[in-house]
């Protein structure tokens, strides 16, 4: 029975190389998660594509070499951006953006979607130098009989450092050509892969799922061989549904625009939303086209929540898992994110979530909170009244109405 649930952890944690008597111990194990991992060391693996991986610049080493020197402000074009690891939250790139005092690592501030222009490039602190052909010749290369920069490809790109005990541990997102990045991102991509299937490699990475099997085993780092051996289905009847929330998370400038184009299928005009909060402004999921444009990302809190909370159910019915294994997971597993879920995370009718400043205003006087009281100014500098009724959202309520959904259309397809 130890041997076989060894075989089991080594098949989800372990390259082929490790004896499964020296498996890692895995965090937190309850029948539960034992289920789980079960049915995930079968599945298919990320390693499976062929992926190309990067580890971008040297933060330290590669600065002194001249490569890069410090500079905040906003590059010309994406050819001039180098990513940290605060510019990506999950299925989201350009999350926050640093201010121009560069004091410490919280020094940033969030992008407020909302207001998001469409040829919109993130502020960084790095910056080129001017010799450009060495920046451009030195930067990582892909293949073997025609090297290319991996700078040329979109790429699935996600926080270094592993933060176990935080409301994510694997923060991942797409990238768009001619971004760089230094070592406190990783990224992988390829010449050979396709877009349809890079998108599904953003899909199950950006996962509660995907998530949970990179915390179970806690680390500092998360390397190319714990992304590899995240699991993955690819070509399953339910990918355009994958792929449609996948796109309108990450696809958020014309710079996604030939990425959206190639994963365009006319079936997302089928698509609903599963559930999840019915604001007034809210517009179909499958109100887009072939074409990018300013309306093609979600730019509403709720949306972009509701999308995700999609993305974990579909994940998991496509890997085999159930409603209830998913909640659990997310009960047992994300504490922190739970956490924030009943009692920080508030949003009004609109679908925006409301700032703290208001909520503590709102906490103390309930409805009888004024217009002015109600009204903030964001980290972008955007000012907004938040309109009541302001509600918390139940996540495992939503993933199990979106998994029931979905369900159902797959077993229509059957």
């Amino acid at each position: 029975m130890i041997d076989e649930t060894l075989a089991t952890w080594h098949s989800t944690l372990e390259s082929p190389n490790i004896p499964v008597r020296q498996t890692r111990m895995v965090y937190a194990v309850n029948r539960s998660t034992e289920s789980v991992l079960k049915k995930l060391s079968r599945a298919q693996r990320m390693g499976e594509f062929g992926l190309h991986f990067s580890r971008g610049w040297d933060e330290s080493i590669d600065r002194k070499k001249g490569y890069f020197e410090s500079g905040w402000g906003r590059p010309a074009s994406w050819g001039d951006a180098i990513l940290q690891g605060p510019h990506l939250f999950v299925a989201t790139p350009m999350y926050k953006m640093p201010n121009r005092t560069m004091l410490h690592q919280q020094d940033w501030s969030a992008t407020d979607f909302e207001s998001l222009t469409i040829d919109a490039i993130p502020i960084t602190a790095y910056k080129p130098t001017r010799d450009r052909r060495r920046y451009d010749c030195d930067y990582t290369l892909w293949g073997d009989e025609d090297p290319r920069s991996a700078r040329d490809f979109y790429r699935v790109a996600w926080r270094a450092m592993a933060a176990n005990t935080n409301e994510r541990t694997l923060i991942s997102a797409i990238i768009p050509p001619g971004a760089a990045h230094v070592n406190g991102i990783f990224c992988v991509g390829s010449s050979d892969i396709s877009p349809h299937s890079l998108v599904e490699v953003a899909g199950f990475s950006g996962s509660l799922v995907g998530d949970f099997l990179v915390r179970i085993a806690p680390k500092n780092g998360i390397f190319q061989g714990s992304f590899n051996r995240l699991p993955i289905v690819s070509g399953h009847s339910m990918r355009n549904e994958l792929t449609l929330r996948v796109l309108r998370l990450n696809c958020v400038t014309s710079a996604y625009a030939d990425l959206w184009r190639d994963c365009y299928s006319p079936s997302f005009l089928d698509d609903t939303w599963t559930g999840g909060l019915n604001h007034v402004c809210r517009l179909p999921i499958s109100l887009v086209g072939p074409v990018w444009t300013s309306a093609t990302p979600l730019r509403i809190s709720a949306d972009r929540r509701q999308a995700l909370v999609e993305v974990d159910a579909l994940v998991s019915l496509m890997l085999g898992l159930t409603a209830a294994e998913l909640c659990a997971i997310y009960r047992t597993q994300f504490p922190v994110l739970y956490g924030y879920d009943r009692n920080v995370y508030c949003y009004d009718i609109n679908g925006r979530l409301v700032p703290n400043s208001v909520l503590s205003v709102w906490r103390k006087k309930g409805d009888r909170i004024t217009q002015e009281e109600r009204t903030a100014t964001n980290q972008a500098g955007n000012t907004y009244t938040y309109e009541l009724p302001f509600v918390t959202l139940d996540r495992e309520a939503d993933m199990r109405q979106a998994y029931a959904h979905f369900e159902r259309l797959l077993k229509e397809r059957s």
